[in-house]
Parts: C-alpha cells; sequence; structure tokens
C-alpha cells in the first residue's frame, strides 16, 4: 500500500468518522445534558458585602456611640500606665479588656441574621467564645513581639497613636500607622489591589472609597482566625430539587429510625 491509497483511507475514515457524530447530535442519541431546572439561592453568607469587623475609625466616622471606648473612663489622663509582663515578657491582658479578643465582630458578616446568633458572657463580664471562635486572641504579630500597646498607642494619650518616626495620628488614621511596618501591603490598598473598594472603578462615573485595614484586620491580632467553610458549589449537571428559604438548623425534622432487619 503505497502513501497515496493510506492517505485516502485516513481521510475517508475521518469524513465517515465525522458523519456519523454530526448525525447522532442531530438525532439527540446520546441524550441532552442534565441542567437543573432551578438553582437554589446563594446563601445570605456568600453574598453579604460587610466587612467583618466595625472599627473604631468606622464607628467615629459614623458618628456612633463611642462611650465604650473612653479610655479615660477609667484611666487618669496624663498619669503614664505600667504594662503587667509575664516572665516570658508576653503582656498579660487585664480582666477588664479582654474584649479585645472580640473587638467589635461583625457576626452578621458570617452568620445568616436569620439565625439569631446571641453572644453569652461569663460572670466576670468576658465573651464566651464560640468553638468555632476559640482562636482569637491577642496576638500582633510572630512571637507576641508587638502585643505591647505602647508599640501603637502614645502612652500619655491613649486616644491617639504613634508612628515608629514619632508622628501622632487620630484613631482615624490607623491605615498611616499600619503602612510604616507593611508597606508592600499598603502598596497594593493603595492601587485598589488589597482590601474592599466600594463605588465606581472608573472615576469619570463616580467616587469610590476604599475601606481602612482595621475594618478587616483586627488591630490585636491582625491574622485572620480560621473558619469553617461554606458548602460548595452545586454541580452544573446535577440534579436539584426545586429552590426552597434557607431553613435554620435547629427546624430541621429528625431523621427517621432505618428499617429493621429480618
Amino acid at each position: 500500500m503505497n502513501a497515496d491509497t493510506k492517505t485516502s483511507l485516513t481521510l475517508a475514515s475521518l469524513s465517515v468518522g465525522f458523519l456519523v457524530l454530526a448525525v447522532g447530535f442531530q438525532l439527540e442519541l446520546w441524550g441532552e445534558p442534565k441542567i437543573p431546572a432551578e438553582v437554589p439561592p446563594a446563601l445570605a453568607t456568600a453574598t453579604n458585602t460587610a466587612t467583618v469587623r466595625f472599627s473604631a475609625s468606622d464607628m467615629i466616622k459614623a458618628g456612633g456611640d463611642t462611650s465604650g471606648m473612653e479610655c479615660y473612663a477609667c484611666h487618669e489622663e496624663g498619669k503614664l500606665i505600667e504594662l503587667p509582663l509575664g516572665e516570658d515578657g508576653i503582656v498579660i491582658l487585664p480582666p477588664d479588656h479582654k474584649d479585645l479578643i472580640y473587638s467589635r465582630r461583625q457576626c452578621s458578616a458570617c452568620h445568616d441574621k436569620s439565625q439569631n446568633v446571641q453572644i453569652e458572657w461569663d460572670d466576670d463580664g468576658n465573651v464566651i467564645l464560640p468553638e468555632a471562635h476559640r482562636d482569637l486572641v491577642l496576638q500582633h504579630g510572630a512571637h507576641h513581639r508587638n502585643n505591647p500597646c505602647f508599640n501603637c498607642h502614645v502612652e500619655n494619650k491613649l486616644t491617639e497613636l504613634e508612628t515608629r518616626g514619632g508622628k501622632r495620628l487620630a484613631l482615624t488614621e490607623s491605615t498611616e500607622l499600619c503602612a510604616g511596618c507593611h508597606g508592600p501591603t499598603y502598596g497594593d490598598w493603595e492601587v485598589g489591589i488589597h482590601g474592599r473598594t466600594s463605588g465606581f472603578w472608573d472615576p469619570n462615573l463616580g467616587e469610590s472609597t476604599r475601606k481602612q485595614c482595621t475594618s478587616c484586620h483586627d488591630p490585636h491580632a491582625p491574622k485572620f482566625p480560621s473558619m469553617i467553610p461554606a458548602p460548595g458549589p452545586h454541580a452544573l449537571h446535577a440534579q436539584h430539587e426545586p429552590a426552597t428559604e434557607h431553613a435554620d438548623p435547629a427546624e430541621e425534622p429528625e431523621p427517621s429510625d432505618p428499617p429493621e432487619e429480618h
């Protein structure tokens, strides 16, 4: 068999194969893809645009009640505060400031409001953290090196911040303080590739606002704690039941007992 004969047979085989496929698709011999008739709605937590925190800076700018942030309601202004340190040199957080590990978190940013999340306190007034949030601790930086309050707060003016260069800042200017140690990240934040930006990308169409660092990161423990992931997306070709409202797990019926074996 010469080369021309082999070429002719190959082309003929391919032509027949494509013809069979065309007829098969035309007659729907292999059926249609199983596309769900109705895709269940996304969970509210998956479409919530709120940041995970509502920081002191956010509260001050919004004109909210900041009476709970008045340092000098308890401390004497102008009097230096001595930080208690353990034998390992780590700051011992006073019981009156145990709420720093919770630090104004917005439960509704992750939890569906219909779940009615309740916060509980112990006899000492400390928040009882759920099992999923037990890793919330005071830790700014590796090895607790940046836990001393006066690395950021002015010693004799707790309501002000101070950069490493000695520049004093208001609480609403905390992002500039963060930039002193986190320069590369701050550069990303400035150009909009880090953090939360809302509004218009095109400045010709309207204004845009950029959330401060503390709107997402707790300044006392900036690293995001571990989270329980939401369920994965539904497969495109899976069959689904008609969409229903997101039910409270407590209201779901208990599974029936399996049939007894005979």
